[in-house]
């Protein structure tokens, strides 16, 4: 039964569970994302940045159903009651987040959730990496292929303290993970996950093996040093170089020094717990100061086959490209290939081969658009695109041509159509939700 609040009364009125419970149905203030395996679902964060409600989410999108109607709509120019054209922009149909969101598949997680990593389990089934600020912890969700699971609870169930991590072994005893955890990454392989944390310069890892529960194994602090004028340090990007091979190197940007480090993950023989082992590091000196360096990395990707990295930095407001293959000694080369100008204040990036070669996609949230960069020669901006108020998170589905965009300001997921051959070529062809009003 609904609640109900007669003004009269001098005490408070208190909502129903029912009343602050988030929508299901409805993406609000979308953040990470992250393409399946298989390229049929997109898993979405949703945020919860204003509190309305008592918690954020992870939204599950069906891909086919996506890819059903713009194909309709890219062939033919129909498409179903409740969805219409843009009228500033025709090539693109703007659609209901209803349509495509798989409500029971869905499950709730912490507020302020920035990321989501994908760690394929293996015979069609995955398991989510979810950093949340607002606890601070980390949310590990399994998805079953069907739904997402992270509690005993039926429905749109909130997840429950055993995959909700903030402590070291899960022992309060041993240490807190550290504040604002940022950025995830997961590798399949070595069935881990690194976090990374903003405003610490702290590393986490997540020891999440096949069928077993989750467990944060190791936190090294001071992994970058404070900038000696500002006293800002932290950890942002994260990516491994081969996630599906065993003895993974995993690379890590800095937000306030001009370097990125490198580490892999050991394995004590006894079975103990796994640990972080900091390794090599390499300087950004592409572009910068007269004397080389660049800061505030804010995400890394790798090319398909790891022997390319790309980076993007604010400081300054750039993409940098590095040859990350073996050399002769078997350890990747990390030397600088080429730069390119960017928007400011650049979120995310992701890497796919579009059938013409890489290219990188960059989300500029300030601007509201997604630069795509071309990586031959020296580098350079192929195209501006318009994708939505506060674009934050881009993920690819290679097999489908196409990439997703969150916009954080306006409540919907942007589909742009990156097919060479396509007429819409890097345009978006599809808004899904509904655009909050300003």
């Amino acid at each position: 039964m609904r609640s109900i609040c007669i003004p009269l009364v001098v005490a408070g009125c208190t909502a129903s569970a029912e009343e602050v419970r988030p929508p299901a149905d409805q993406l609000f203030f979308p953040t990470g994302a992250a393409v399946s395996p298989d390229d049929n679902f997109l898993f979405v964060a949703n945020a919860n940045s204003e509190l309305r409600y008592d918690s954020g989410s992870i939204s599950v999108i069906n891909l086919n159903t996506v890819e059903s109607y713009v194909n309709d709509w890219e062939t033919s120019g129909t498409y179903p009651d409740g969805c219409t054209p843009d009228p500033d922009r025709r090539e693109t149909l703007q659609c209901p987040e209803a349509f495509f969101l798989l409500p029971e598949a869905s499950a709730r997680v912490g507020n302020f959730a920035t990321d989501i990593a994908v760690q394929d389990t293996g015979g069609g089934t995955l398991r989510l990496i979810v950093p949340t600020r607002g606890d601070p912890s980390v949310a590990w969700l399994d998805w079953d292929g069907q739904k997402l699971y992270c509690s005993s609870g039926e429905g749109f169930a909130l997840c429950d303290e055993a995959h909700r991590l903030s402590y070291i072994g899960n022992d309060p005893d041993l240490g807190y993970m550290p504040d604002e955890p940022f950025d995830a990454f997961a590798d399949s392989a070595g069935q881990f996950a690194i976090i990374t944390h903003l405003t610490s310069g702290a590393v986490t890892l997540i020891d999440s093996p096949v069928g077993s529960n989750a467990v944060i194994a190791d936190v090294v602090s001071g992994l970058f040093l404070p900038d000696p004028l500002t006293g800002l340090r932290g950890s942002t990007g994260v990516a491994g170089r081969l996630p599906n091979q065993p003895n993974d190197i995993v690379y890590i940007g800095s937000r306030n020094e001009d370097r990125v480090q490198m580490i892999t993950i050991g394995r004590p023989v006894n079975g103990s717990r796994p640990y972080i082992i900091p390794g090599n590091y390499f300087f950004l000196n592409l572009v910068g100061a007269a004397a080389g360096g660049s800061s505030d990395s804010r995400s890394i990707a790798f090319s398909p086959t790891g022997d390319r990295m790309y980076l993007i930095n604010r400081r300054p407001p750039s993409v940098q490209i590095y040859d990350t293959s073996l050399g002769a000694t078997g350890f990747p080369k990390n030397v600088g290939l080429g730069a390119t100008d960017v928007c400011r204040q650049a979120s995310t990036l992701a890497v796919l081969d579009t059938g013409e070669g890489e290219r990188a996609y960059v989300t500029c949230f300030q601007d509201g658009q997604l630069y795509i960069v071309d990586p031959r020669g020296l580098g350079s901006v192929e195209d501006i695109v318009l994708v939505g108020r506060g674009p934050y998170s881009v993920v690819a589905a290679p097999s489908r041509k196409r990439v997703y965009v969150t916009n954080f300001l306006e409540d919907t997921v942007a589909v742009i159509d990156v097919s060479p051959t396509s007429t819409r070529y890097n345009r978006v062809v599809l808004r899904i939700g509904d655009v909050r009003p300003l």
